[in-house]
């Protein structure tokens, strides 16, 4: 590449110059033909071939110095890839800066490449060019740099910049060389010359003869090179920004500076020089007094305080004295500068204090013009930009980069206040060197260096000494995790603000569930072996006696209109100077600070509690400077007072939060200026309340008030910054060391007694003083007044809401520092203080109820706390039983004293805050309680009004407990609550003389009227007492009650014996005593709870019966059931309402099975012992007592245990050890019925477990129940059945009610051997049968109906009349006679009363029964008098009766009745079977067979008869046959049971036909033979009247067939002889009913005379007849 522009460039040399220029044509050629010879393999191989070659530059030199343009930049381009390429010889170097020379009047693109040459070459040829050659180069840059062409001049310039920069880097570069045999040169310097090596000379000459252009002067060695100023001040500064720490490690160089370029400086800042000038002049000025100060300390004082005085208004035009300021805001850029100036200056008292005069100055600046920094009583703010376009936002904002960032309108730099938009340039006036003219600059942008100032001057400080605060073997400090309310917030600022969202860098523990004691913040001034140590006594100094300067400017600002970004960062200041102040020990400029803050902080006028210290001039001064009677004595007149306050702003939060992050930072060195900060802190909490907004602490971030003003977002943003900062100020507490933290407790408790209204010296009871101030001798704090410069008064409406603050602010400082409470003694700690103070405002009747229960909480929640980090740890009681003192001296002192009396509700509502943290201590620590049961339970017990014993005081007695009243029920629900822990969870924490507290405790809240389910709940509470005293320390085998209880005859035996124990009592007295106060709470008024009590008390005998005998069993019954029972019988049953009444039933239902059960749990133990008959005869007794009560449920039971003990008994054959003659006379005498039934009383049950009484008392007796027992069984089992409700949701239709299939079982154990007895449970059973129709419908409960009953009565019935104890009976007839009476009852009534359900019908079933009885083979041959059996036939007769009988049109069921009549046919036939022809027996009266044939006679008529056919009573039968009358038209319905008559028309001409010729046929054949005549004949006389009557119309059909069925039946009829009386002249035998029939048949046969069918009939009639006659 190099080789092809070379021969590119000479070709076109030999080109231009072929007539006019030989000489450069003959080089060019030689040149050019050396190039091509060489061997060209690299650019290397080739620039090291051309340095040998001096010549070849030669023709390119000759170019140039033509001056022709066309060949010098020919020859320049050879000369400048020459140069690049390292091609050019040493000897050649001299010519090509002459031909570089010769071109500097060239064309712009020749000048432009020289100058692109320069630098190449003094790099490449660094070692060639020295001395004149150097200066030759230089010579050349300087020729350019004065074109007047802009472009080459400004690369002349940098060109310029860059030789020398390379110049004194090769100064450096020799430096760093180990000396040798170099050539040395002397130079001149202050002290006389120096030797230096060549290339330094050359520097130093350049350096000087820079200087001199520079001032105007003419340069030594750089010939007519000519500088502006600002060019020479420009091309120092670049050199001193790189190279200025060489240059001051060479004096000579330094001599230059001080002896030229210094009073250049101070000359040009003192004279009205240009701005340009001015503005590198100040740019020097800087650099040298950052680099060069120790070298130079007399000509930086001289120009340093020559800036100072140019900040004069007076001395110097604004944009000098802002370009002074901008000097010092960049000198306060380096914290060490600083401390350097002071230290050569202000600590030397030959100098002036530069320092301190330069913050003086700052203050006089700060406040020359007030009203154009908008000073006022506050800080405010502007309004923002609002609906403004992007566009007009940007024009606004100003010009391009690099210019002053102006607001479009000129008016606005003219405006009040400091703000970024109009106070700021975007570039400063230190930096803008190129303007010719100063800048137009706002009026305020003065006052914006002011501040910055002051804010570097802090964070210089601040940077430097607070990491000395932080001990040397302490870890990095983490940044802590946000507690629970602040999760999930974010910073209100962005970046810019973000160090006033955090606190102050300060070494403390982070441990969040353990904080460790914080170290106390190393000062910096102990440091004293540490190799910064003076710097930071320097520093010290500093803040010591620059912070009235630094505080009187930042005040005055503070009170300035300022916009956010100004005010963040003059907070930030004063911040990091309060925290410096702070560390070093320096209380009053950290007083002086923090007030500062605290004014700002707070609005200027403000409804704030005339009790509180108003922040105005903040003091140190200690807790004892004013005593308490000169407060109280001027509070009235204070809150007299009150006017209306400011509202809230973001400004006032901010100064806020910096007041509270210093807190935090400096909490450990404080002492009482914690006193500033929490006054400050309630004072803005009340601002926010007289604004109608909520406290700080009153709520979490997120919330937000109802009434504060919406859109306000810097506000908001603000405020939860401020609520971080109070929660991380408080958390910060928990790391400060014991005394410390004892500074900030009082100088909080101050507060709260201030603003509480209460004399420190004041607590509710004396006692609370005595018991929490273990030590006497730490004195008590005092009120620490701080003086107000404000005028705001109090408002008397605040006061308890501001009180309620004031506590919270105490309840969240006790929150974090809940770990030094437990680990540190409470003298120490601040328990004692923190305690006294909650119990004095929770029990002062003097504060509102608010305010106490605000109290009350803060003391809960603090004891929780404790108790939560305390946990199980058994070491930590001692801080337990603070904690229950604590509670205990709360509640007893409120009671004592006269909070009560200020509202019993605020009273009881604190009173259930302390049992609630009661509830919370047991929950965590009561496993680990040791010696403070005691106070446990007085606190518990403390709900009771005083007439309830305190537990504490004596031995308690169990019969000495009066009826307890609580307080109120919330109060008796939270005790018990904690009541309820204790049983179920620490039993066994509890001393064995702490267990009659409980039972006694527990009794009351069972006793207790108020709370209802707190009564229920505490009796279950006693089983598990019980269990524990039953598992104990003692084994299980030994058993439960010793020898000194079971001696015991009553209860107060055994509760004198409890208090004989004292405080060894004995599980079994303990476990007898819970028994006995069970048992008395069983006789409790209320229902729940005396059942509840009751099943508890025998639930804890199910459990422990296997470690009872006999003779605790028998000590039970004698002490605790017996008892029971007799309360129970004496209950004033009269005097009772019904419900109450029937709630005691209840309860004796449960006694007795409870007793019950406990006796079958017993029995074994006291098998074959004596007390067993005794217990037996107790209980019955007892029961039987009961009884007496009248109550079904209550008999129910009774019978039922005693069934169930009975059965227990036999089991275990115990029948000896019991009277079965006093168990069956308890049930004789005790038969459970109503004496006056009540409707929907359903006594099936009890007469159910009163039947299975007897049954079970049946099967233990040796030889069954004897004559007279059976009888009463019978009776008692018949009045069961007859007393027995109806069944609920059911019937005894289809199924027997338990109670009658019970009785019937029974009655089949009853013997059948005697007779007497027989009779009567025939009797009995036969009645039964009948019962369902013997009993009216209404006559008794409704529902019952006894059908299903009667069925299985029937059927038992039939089984007994087969046994042949009935059959060989004495009076067998007798006992028939009673069964068909009874049976005959139904089967007569067998339409009219139908019992309905299901399967066959009860006249069905009775026919059947009755049937199945009459079948028995040996009937006849029964045994017994005439009169029992006529009374049996009379009854066998009805039941005849009653089959062939049946109302029909009562029938519900129409559809039955064919099937009905079937049976009943069939039944009629079998019946027949069994009582004809015995039915004639000589022995039965002609009346009971007459009125079996008249039943036959009338149950056959199918037709309605004439009544004029019928006899009347005084005729004879036969008579009406005679009568006349009219005949019927209308056709005559047949009867419903047609076939039924049928049979008994047949029936009749089978008694009237002959048979055997026995006397019983003859008998029953002269009964019917008249009803058979009467029956045929009314068909014929009916006939015989209505036939004529109808003329053509034929006869009914069922006529027809009946009289066609009659005329067969007297036809074929042979009748007995003797039946029908002998008639003179009938000679027939058997045919004699024809005749008395003849006269009504040949009357037939002429009415028949058109009836040819019936003509034949009653022709074979008269056949059979004049046949029989001998016709």
């Amino acid at each position: 590449m190099t080789s092809q522009l070379l021969s590119s460039e000479l070709s076109a040399l030999i080109q231009d110059s072929k007539k006019k220029q030989p000489d450069l044509r003959n080089a060019a050629e030689k040149s050019l033909s050396d190039l091509k010879a060489l061997p060209i393999t690299s650019e290397a191989q080739l620039a090291a071939d051309l340095k040998r070659r001096p010549d070849f530059v030669k023709p390119f030199a000759l170019a140039c110095a033509t001056r022709t343009p066309k060949l010098a930049a020919s020859g320049v381009t050879g000369l400048l890839r020459l140069v690049l390429c390292n091609g050019l010889s040493s000897d050649s170097l001299r010519d090509v800066l002459q031909a570089f020379q010769d071109c500097t009047n060239s064309i712009l693109d020749v000048q432009l490449k020289v100058l692109q040459a320069l630098p190449s070459l003094l790099q490449n040829y660094a070692e060639s060019l020295k001395g004149r050659l150097l200066t030759a180069t230089f010579q050349v840059c300087f020729s350019l740099h004065g074109s007047k062409t802009a472009v080459v001049s400004n690369t002349a310039a940098a060109s310029l910049q860059q030789l020398l920069a390379f110049t004194f880097e090769n100064v450096a570069a020799e430096d760093g060389l180990p000396s040798g045999n170099e050539t040395m040169v002397a130079v001149p310097t202050q002290e006389g010359s120096t030797a230096v090596h060549k290339t330094a000379s050359d520097a130093y000459y350049l350096l000087n003869d820079i200087c001199l252009l520079t001032e105007g002067s003419q340069p030594q060695v750089l010939g007519n090179a000519r500088l502006t100023p600002e060019f020479g001040l420009e091309l120092l500064e670049s050199l001193f920004i790189v190279h200025i720490d060489a240059i001051a490690k060479h004096s000579e160089y330094v001599h230059i500076i001080r002896a030229r370029l210094m009073p250049f400086i101070i000359r040009t800042l003192s004279e009205k020089a240009n701005y340009n000038v001015t503005v590198r002049a100040f740019r020097l000025l800087r650099l040298l007094i950052q680099k060069l100060l120790p070298t130079m300390i007399a000509e930086i004082a001289m120009a340093t305080s020559l800036v100072n005085h140019l900040l004069d208004p007076t001395s110097s035009v604004t944009w000098k004295r802002v370009l002074c300021l901008e000097l010092w805001r960049d000198i306060h850029d380096d914290p060490t500068l600083i401390r350097s100036l002071y230290t050569q200056f202000d600590l030397v008292k030959e100098n002036k204090n530069l320092v301190g005069d330069h913050l003086a100055i700052l203050v006089r600046l700060a406040a020359e013009n007030p009203a154009l920094i908008g000073l006022g009583q506050r800080s405010s703010g502007f309004e923002t930009h609002q609906n403004i376009p992007a566009e007009q936002l940007a024009m606004e904002a100003g010009g391009l980069s690099g210019t002053i960032n102006l607001p479009a309108d000129e008016t606005s730099l003219n405006k009040p206040g400091i703000s970024a938009k109009w106070s700021s340039v975007r570039t400063s006036c230190i930096d803008q060197v190129d303007k010719p003219e100063p800048p137009i600059l706002p009026a305020t942008y003065l006052y914006s260096l002011v501040l910055t100032c002051i804010n570097r001057f802090s964070d210089g400080l601040a940077k430097f000494l607070l990491p000395f605060t932080v001990q040397s073997d302490e870890k990095p400090r983490r940044k802590p995790k946000p507690s629970a309310k602040h999760q999930n917030q974010e910073a209100p600022r962005t970046d810019r603000h973000e160090e006033l969202t955090k606190e102050p860098a300060m070494a403390q523990s982070t441990d969040a569930s353990i904080p460790s004691e914080r170290r106390m913040p190393v000062n910096p001034l102990r440091l004293k072996d540490h190799e910064k140590f003076d710097q930071i006594r320097m520093s010290a100094l500093i803040v010591e006696h620059c912070w009235p300067a630094l505080l009187a400017t930042s005040s005055t600002f503070l009170n300035a209109s300022l916009d956010s970004d100004y005010y963040h960062a003059l907070i930030r200041s004063v911040q990091r100077f309060t925290q410096v102040a702070g560390v070093l020990d320096l209380g009053t400029p950290r007083d002086a600070f923090l007030t500062t803050l605290a004014k700002q902080a707070v609005p200027s006028a403000t409804i704030v509690p005339a009790r509180t210290p108003i922040i105005g001039s903040f003091t140190n001064q200690q807790t004892d400077d004013i005593p308490n009677g000169d407060e109280s004595k001027h509070g009235d007149r204070r809150e007299s007072q009150s006017h209306f306050s400011m509202d809230m702003s973001p400004r006032n939060l901010l100064c806020l939060r910096a007041l509270l992050n210093l807190g935090t930072a400096l909490g450990p060195v404080l002492h009482n200026s914690w006193a500033i900060i929490f006054q400050c802190l309630h004072q803005v909490d009340v601002a926010l309340m007289a604004t109608s907004q909520r406290p700080l602490t009153q709520a979490s971030v997120n919330q937000t008030d109802e009434n504060e003003t919406p859109g306000i977002d810097d506000l908001k943003a603000e405020r939860s910054a401020v609520e971080i900062a109070v929660s991380r100020l408080f958390e910060s507490t928990s790391s400060l060391p014991n005394e410390a933290f004892t500074h900030a407790l009082k100088c909080l408790r101050s507060l709260v007694y201030r603003v509480s209204g209460l004399p420190m010296d004041h607590t509710p009871n004396q006692r609370v003083s005595d018991q929490l101030e273990s030590n006497p001798a730490v004195p008590r704090p005092r009120h620490n007044r701080l003086a107000s410069v404000s005028s705001v008064r109090v408002t008397e409406a605040s006061t308890s809401e501001e009180r309620i603050v004031i506590l919270d602010r105490t309840a969240q400082v006790a929150q974090y520092n809940i770990a030094r409470f437990c680990q540190s003694p409470s003298t120490e700690s601040g328990w004692t203080i923190l305690t006294q103070l909650l119990i004095d405002h929770s029990c002062s009747s003097a504060i509102g109820a608010d305010v106490r229960i605000g109290a009350a909480r803060d003391l809960d929640g603090l004891i929780s706390r404790i108790t939560s980090f305390v946990g199980r740890d058994v070491s930590r009681n001692d801080t337990i039983m603070q904690c229950l003192e604590a509670l205990s001296s709360a509640v007893t002192f409120m009671w004592e004293s006269e909070a009560n009396k200020g509202g019993l509700s605020c009273s009881l509502e604190i009173h259930s805050i302390a049992l609630e943290s009661l509830l919370s201590i047991l929950e965590r620590c009561g496993d680990t309680l040791q010696s403070n049961w005691d106070l446990v339970f007085s606190i518990i017990n403390s709900v009771f009004k005083p007439t309830y014993p305190s537990a504490t005081k004596g031995k308690p007695r169990l019969f000495e407990v009066a009826a307890s009243a609580s307080r109120s029920p919330k109060l008796a629900r939270s005790a018990f609550s904690t009541s309820q822990l204790i049983c179920s969870d620490f039993l066994a924490s509890l001393p064995d003389r702490c267990f009659l507290m409980l039972l006694d405790t527990l009794h009351c809240f069972c006793s207790q009227i108020e709370d209802f389910n707190t009564s229920l709940t505490s009796v279950a509470l006693f089983r598990n007492v019980s269990d524990h005293l039953q598992r104990g320390d003692e084994p299980q085998s030994r058993p439960l009650l010793d020898e000194d209880v079971m001696r015991c005859t009553t209860d107060r035996e055994l509760v004198d014996l409890g208090s004989a124990q004292a405080d060894e009592i004995s599980t079994s007295v303990l476990w007898m005593y819970l028994i006995l106060h069970l048992a008395r709470l069983s006789l409790n008024n209320r229902v729940e709870i005396r059942n509840s009590a009751l099943h508890t008390l025998f639930g804890i005998f199910d459990t422990c019966s296997d470690r009872l005998d006999a003779e605790a069993w028998a000590t039970c019954f004698r002490l605790v059931f017996s008892q029971l029972l007799s309360a129970m019988v004496t209950t004033k049953v009269n005097s009772l309402e019904d419900s109450d009444f029937r709630n005691w039933d209840d309860t004796a239902v449960i006694l007795v099975r409870s007793i019950s059960n406990t006796f079958n749990l017993s029995l074994g133990t006291l098998q074959g012992h004596r007390a067993l008959t005794f217990v037996w005869d107790q209980m019955l007794a007892q029961f039987a007592l009961l009884l007496k009560r009248n109550s079904l449920a209550l008999g129910r039971a009774i019978f039922s245990s005693l069934t169930e003990n009975l059965v227990e008994i036999e089991r275990l054959s115990c029948t000896r050890s019991i009277s079965l003659d006093a168990t069956w006379g308890f049930w004789v005498d005790n038969i459970p019925t109503l004496d006056a039934p009540q409707k929907n009383v359903d006594n099936n049950d009890t007469l159910l477990a009163y039947v299975q009484y007897v049954r079970q008392l049946h099967s233990m007796l040796p030889s069954g129940f004897h004559t007279d027992q059976a009888a009463a069984l019978m009776v008692k089992l018949k009045l069961c059945i007859i007393e027995s409700a109806a069944v609920v949701y059911g019937s005894d239709v289809d199924e027997m009610t338990p109670v009658q299939k019970l009785v019937l079982e029974t009655l089949a154990l009853v013997p059948l051997s005697a007779e007497e007895i027989l009779m009567q449970l025939v009797e009995t059973v036969s009645s039964l049968a009948s019962l369902a129709y013997r009993t009216e419908e209404n006559n008794t409960q409704k529902g019952k109906t006894y059908i299903a009953l009667s069925k299985a009565a029937m059927g038992s019935l039939d089984s007994l009349a087969k046994q042949p104890s009935v059959r060989d009976h004495a009076s067998t007839a007798y006992l028939l006679a009673l069964m068909i009476q009874e049976l005959e009852v139904p089967i007569r009534l067998k339409y009219k009363r139908q019992p309905g359900g299901k399967g066959v019908p009860t006249w069905k079933k009775a026919t059947s029964t009755l049937l199945s009885i009459l079948d028995i083979d040996s009937w006849g041959e029964c045994t017994g008098s005439g009169k029992d059996k006529q009374s049996m036939w009379e009854a066998i007769v009805s039941i005849s009766n009653g089959i062939m009988a049946a109302d029909t049109d009562s029938c519900e069921s129409p559809s039955a009745i064919n099937a009905d009549e079937a049976f009943d046919m069939e039944s009629f036939s079998r019946l027949q079977d069994v009582i004809v022809p015995s039915l004639g027996s000589p022995s039965i009266p002609d009346r009971i067979r007459r009125r079996y044939v008249e039943s036959l006679f009338e149950h056959s008529l199918i037709h309605e008869p004439h009544p004029d056919d019928l006899a009347r009573p005084e005729q004879e039968l036969l008579d009406g046959l005679r009568s006349q009358h009219v005949g019927r038209v209308q056709e005559l319905p047949p009867k419903r049971r047609s076939k039924m008559a049928y049979i008994l028309v047949e029936q009749l001409f089978d008694l009237a036909a002959v048979h055997d010729g026995s006397v019983q046929r003859v008998r029953l054949a002269q009964i019917a033979a008249p009803y058979l005549i009467l029956r045929v004949g009314l068909v014929l006389k009916a006939y015989i009247c209505d036939q004529p009557l109808r003329g053509l119309m034929p006869q009914p059909r069922s006529q027809k067939r009946e009289m066609h069925h009659v005329l067969q039946k007297l036809t074929d009829l042979n009748s007995e002889p003797k039946a029908i009386p002998e008639t003179s002249g009938v000679q027939s035998e058997y045919k004699k009913h024809l005749f008395l029939l003849f006269g009504l048949v040949t009357k037939a046969m002429k009415a028949a005379k058109r009836d040819e069918e019936m003509r034949t009939a009653l022709t074979a009639v008269l056949d059979a007849m004049g046949t029989d006659f001998g016709f």
